[in-house]
């Protein structure tokens, strides 16, 4: 995919931001989490509502986190005058990406365009990738109306059950299983997950984290999004498995916060290392796994929401 010098820089700059906090030993989609119960909301355009995706998820999520915002709605110095306000004197702005994948018609050097063997025209890939920069409402003047209550996490919602999580697998045709072990994991083969029993959980909220982890992975599934991590049955231990965890952690950080609920999913110091070496040796890798987190996100929310799946396994 061909990309300006510019957008190099730009790719550059995000995969060493995450490249950052993942060496301290902790990742990005998982810092919010660390202070008030409101941080689980995925964060928004003040304006519109519209949720932000993809890369700008973490990148919002950092700088939440970083400066100790408790609302997740944010706005451009045009955003804060047309809701009423205005960005306050010496704030600092955040940096997110705009990022459009698109595809022309490939040509030769006469202009010509190119056709394959079946005659049809070859396609080029690229992408259009620019910066912009956003305020969170918070660093602005007259839009307390815009705030959001702000809930404390309390032992009652740490261990409140959710059953419709519960059944968003069997919404999938997926078998779960439960038993006293000390893993879960997901059987591509048998399209099987593997949970330990609830009770072995400290909380509702955890145990919900690592089956929508787990669920993730069935995304990837051949009869559902075909994804190579999945698909090609990747060891443990190579970069394709990592690759693969990293897509399933980040569908899982994204779906808890469309759930409300807190993603405290545990992930393993090898990985960490993994995705450090691998966010190293290509700039472009952190951007691909979250625009396929997204795609995996957006099935599960789909599913979710279907109430004709809800009624056809009710029958």
């Amino acid at each position: 995919m061909k990309i300006s010098t510019q957008s190099n820089d730009l790719y550059q700059k995000v995969t060493d931001k995450i490249l950052a906090i993942l060496e301290t030993g902790t990742t990005p989609w998982q810092r919010p989490w660390d202070s008030a119960y409101t941080n689980m909301k995925l964060p928004c355009n003040g304006e519109s509502g519209r949720l932000y995706s993809g890369i700008n998820i973490m990148l919002l999520w950092i700088a939440q986190a970083e400066n100790g915002f408790t609302q997740r709605k944010w706005v451009t110095f045009k955003g804060a005058r047309n809701l009423g306000g205005a960005v306050r004197t010496g704030e600092k702005a955040t940096e997110i990406v705009f990022y459009r994948p698109m595809e022309t018609e490939e040509t030769d050097s006469n202009g010509n365009i190119v056709y394959d063997d079946e005659g049809n025209p070859k396609m080029k890939r690229f992408a259009l990738i620019r910066g912009f920069y956003v305020f969170n409402i918070e660093q602005c003047e007259g839009l307390d109306e815009h705030y959001e209550p702000v809930l404390q996490e309390t032992e009652e919602l740490k261990f409140a059950l959710r059953p419709e999580i519960n059944t968003l697998p069997l919404k999938m045709g997926i078998t779960v299983q439960h038993r006293s072990q000390d893993r879960a994991y997901y059987q591509p083969s048998n399209d099987m997950i593997m949970m330990p029993k609830q009770t072995q959980f400290e909380s509702a909220e955890r145990y919900y984290g690592v089956l929508l982890h787990e669920t993730a992975h069935a995304t990837g599934h051949q009869t559902r999004l075909n994804r190579i991590g999945i698909v090609d049955n990747t060891k443990f231990g190579s970069e394709k498995y990592a690759v693969e965890e990293l897509i399933a952690e980040l569908t899982s950080a994204f779906t808890c916060a469309h759930l409300g609920l807190r993603n405290t999913y545990d992930q393993n110091a090898a990985y960490l290392d993994a995705w450090i070496n691998c966010l190293k040796s290509d700039k472009h890798a952190i951007f691909r796994a979250t625009a396929a987190a997204r795609e995996a996100t957006d099935y599960l929310m789909d599913i979710f929401d279907n109430k004709e799946l809800d009624l056809a396994k009710a029958s």
